[in-house]
């Protein structure tokens, strides 16, 4: 039975969400980690006393990331549950994106998922049992414009997972990835570079995160790799791998234009903002 949780990116979107169902529906003590210091204790305050244990840093920093797993380990019992939900986006030209910009979403997404990971792994086999969660995208698995550095961040934590299966086989751990569409969260408008105060007001259409997270959760109980937690994300990527052409042919045609337009209205938006 899971009992501890250790869930990056918990101050907003799925992650906050994530540690609400872990500790309301499964009473589990949930460590919850995340840049916002305030969002992180606002979340635990709400939820019944001691059952969120809060973190504040920056996961691209190494020497965060071993405090952090020293205070999962501590956890009684040790920890039970692995979901790397943090991420970053931004969507640009990548002949234009810059090199920090670059270097912060591999840090976070690729480099920091690895090493959680690892240590994860090498715990939990170690006592014969638990899970690791990446918090993937269906862009693990196809391609979208203005979006080339977190797709291929995407694509290689989905690689990950298709070795990692091999390779604990027969050791109790087990590692999978779940793969969203579009939620509604932040993400979107940092991704298009928006300023914070208006993450609240321009919140991007996508499909419910209370939904999506318990459809995910609900494959704990299982056995996949991948996880599709919503028929619009099953449907995309059912339609890229039987139909590629048709596939192909229609992004290209409708996503540049699309995200063109995206990036257009948040300039437009962030300069009319005070």
């Amino acid at each position: 039975m899971l009992k501890t949780a250790l869930v990056t990116g918990a101050s907003a979107g799925l992650g906050r969400e994530f540690v609400r169902q872990l500790v309301l529906d499964r009473e589990m003590t949930v460590l919850a980690t995340a840049r916002r210091l305030d969002r992180l204790e606002a979340l635990a305050a709400e939820l019944p006393p001691g059952r969120v244990l809060v973190a504040a840093g920056d996961l691209a920093d190494a020497s965060f990331r071993a405090q952090l797993w020293e205070r999962a380990e501590a956890l009684p019992g040790g920890l039970d549950l692995l979901i790397n939900n943090a991420g970053l986006g931004h969507y640009a030209d990548f002949a234009d994106h810059d090199a920090a910009s670059i270097r912060q979403i591999i840090d976070v997404n690729v480099m920091a998922l690895i090493d959680l990971t690892q240590r994860a792994a090498r715990s939990m086999k170690a006592r014969g049992a638990g899970q690791i969660v990446q918090v993937s995208s269906i862009l693990g698995f196809v391609g979208m414009p203005y979006s080339a550095v977190y797709v291929a961040s995407k694509h290689a934590v989905n690689g990950l997972v298709k070795c990692l299966r091999y390779e604990l086989r027969g050791t109790g751990v087990r590692v999978w990835a779940a793969c969203p569409g579009q939620t509604e969260s932040e993400f979107a408008a940092v991704a298009l570079g928006e300023p914070s105060r208006t993450h609240q007001v321009h919140k991007h259409k996508g499909e419910p995160t209370d939904k999506i997270v318990r459809s995910i959760l609900r494959g704990l109980d299982g056995r996949r790799a991948f996880l599709l937690p919503s028929v619009t994300s099953w449907a995309i990527v059912t339609l890229a791998h039987w139909l590629p052409g048709p596939f192909d042919w229609w992004m290209q045609r409708w996503a540049p234009r699309y995200f063109r337009e995206e990036l257009e209205q948040a300039r437009a938006r962030s300069n009319q903002t005070p």
